[in-house]
């Protein structure tokens, strides 16, 4: 039984090899893809976020909390409906916003090594601002793993799932979507890179699904709870 284990494990391998073997150019979200969720910084955003809106609009949290909720789900980003629907200046939303506290990262040498095994560039295309992707990356010592950061003011502050996001910065980076593929922990932004012909992964905190019952959706290549594992298989160093 132990040996029949060991050979489906690397008959599904080889395969994810095989259906990843065209990919040249890798692309990862950064918040709660590149580190779990479970970190807990996507709380301390939530509620920086959740502050701005009650503050600029002169509303209670209560309300305000419902308000992100609805200009995120409407708009894939709070900042999208706060800019469009209320004037608010981007760059001002952005800055308030990832002023948070970083000490919860850590170095991941294991996840440093699978990145770097990857034949092909690496990019991190975030909807948060450079400021922010650049000290996180540092604070988990993957600076060095990545190629290039795409942020969002490079789209002119608009984020995915737009679609002329994913165009802009395909266009920006000089990436073939059909030799590519994009790593997310949201299913619905990875709806638009699997219709322009990139390779899908929909990555899940094992913490917060310790079933691992996520389904898979018809637009996502693999859903994966080890990215460092799943990179390693498909680069072969397993």
């Amino acid at each position: 039984m132990i040996e029949a284990a060991t050979t489906l494990e690397r008959d599904e391998a080889a395969g994810l090899r095989d259906a990843f073997r065209h990919v040249d150019t890798w692309v990862f979200k950064l918040d709660d893809t590149l580190y779990p969720r479970s970190v807990g910084l996507h709380r301390q955003l939530k509620q920086r976020v959740v502050r701005f809106v009650a503050d600029h609009l002169a509303i209670d949290q209560a309300a305000a909390e419902a308000l992100h909720l609805d200009y995120y789900e409407r708009y894939g980003a709070t900042l999208q409906g706060m800019v469009e629907r209320h004037g608010v200046a981007p760059q001002a939303f952005l800055d308030f916003v990832h002023a948070i506290d970083l000490s919860a990262l850590q170095r991941d040498d294991d996840l440093i090594a699978a990145l770097e095994g990857l034949p092909g560039r690496r990019i991190v295309f975030t909807n948060a601002s450079r400021g922010h992707a650049a000290a996180a990356l540092d604070a988990m010592g993957l600076a060095k793993a990545f190629d290039a950061i795409a942020s969002i003011e490079d789209s002119d502050f608009v984020g995915k799932p737009h679609r002329s996001a994913f165009s802009g910065f395909l266009a920006a980076h000089g990436v073939d979507p059909g030799a590519a593929a994009m790593f997310e922990d949201r299913g619905g932004n990875l709806l638009v890179p699997h219709e322009l012909g990139m390779k899908t992964v929909l990555v899940v905190d094992p913490l917060l699904d310790p079933s691992g019952t996520v389904a898979k959706p018809r637009h996502v290549d693999a859903v994966v709870t080890n990215l460092a594992a799943f990179l390693r298989d498909i680069a072969g160093r397993v």
